[in-house]
């Protein structure tokens, strides 16, 4: 149970103008650093999503920037520090607010979850961010998934980062330009999965992701149950390109929610918006 930001800058061509990372997690009136407190959780859960915070980006290299911190994102200076920095470089940006339903809380067990490449294997370190839980039989089947391919991930207590290990197990090395395909092909196997018995709910609440890669920012909207809890939004930039958001994160006119079951990939290096049915 989480709250997500993500956002991707615009054409290449166009002067770049950087994120406004600053204003989405701490100066807009429901900015991420608000929603620590104040944002919605499901039904029956106490208040905050306070457990721990991360933000994370890359520049127009792919290379990574991660800073995470158990605790809540209100009181925190890092967290500030850390929004302030992005937009100097960011091209593509994750923020990520825990309250933690599977796995310790502990800095390791933060969002983003950086995944790289494993050793002697050419491929993308990405980042992932994820709001529901997995469980069950699904959960089971991404662990061993994992550890198949080798991926440490798998043995973590957090179905996150089990979850993370899996997508750079499946998509990792596929060249940015065949990515979102294959990453739809991917979702829609795991998807695949948790339906096998019939009822989704006892394999997942939500597999509300966002992902950021060198080529840009991939989101889904999925769940199982409380949609009005498990909600993903997304507005244009007036400088260029996207900021998306569990909960909107200003007044600004242009949020519209995400279809649920549609993977979407937004082109950190054009203004492409790529949409796949994975459910």
């Amino acid at each position: 149970m989480c709250r997500l930001l993500g956002m991707v800058t615009g054409p290449l061509e166009l002067p770049p103008a950087g994120l406004p990372s600053w204003y989405h997690c701490v100066g807009a009136p429901h900015a991420l650093r608000h929603q620590a407190e104040t944002g919605k959780v499901p039904p029956g859960n106490p208040p905050g999503h306070e457990d721990s915070w991360g933000l994370g980006w890359l520049d127009r290299a792919g290379q990574v920037s991660l800073l995470r911190q158990v605790g809540s994102a209100s009181g925190s200076a890092y967290f500030v520090f850390a929004s302030e920095t992005a937009s100097k470089t960011a091209s593509v940006f994750l923020g990520h607010l825990r309250k933690a339903s599977c796995g310790a809380v502990t800095s390791d067990n933060a969002h983003p979850v950086r995944v790289d490449p494993l050793e002697g294997e050419s491929g993308d370190s990405l980042l992932v961010i994820h709001n529901g839980t997995l469980k069950g039989a699904l959960l089971s089947w991404v662990q061993e998934e994992g550890k198949a391919a080798g991926r440490r991930e798998a043995h973590s207590d957090s179905d996150t980062v089990a979850l993370a290990g899996w997508i750079a197990a499946q998509v990792g090395h596929i060249g940015g330009e065949q990515r979102p395909k294959k990453l739809a092909e991917a979702l829609r196997q795991l998807l695949t999965q948790a339906a096998h018995d019939g009822d989704a709910t006892q394999n997942y609440t939500a597999i509300n992701l966002l992902i950021a890669a060198p080529e840009g920012l991939y989101a889904l909207r999925q769940c199982s149950k409380n949609a009005d809890y498990y909600t993903l939004s997304a507005r244009p930039l007036q400088e260029g390109g996207w900021v998306l958001a569990s909960e909107p994160t200003d007044t600004e006119a242009g949020w519209e929610a995400l279809t649920p079951g549609e993977l979407v990939f937004y082109s950190a290096h054009d203004s492409a918006v790529q949409k796949e049915i994975v459910v």
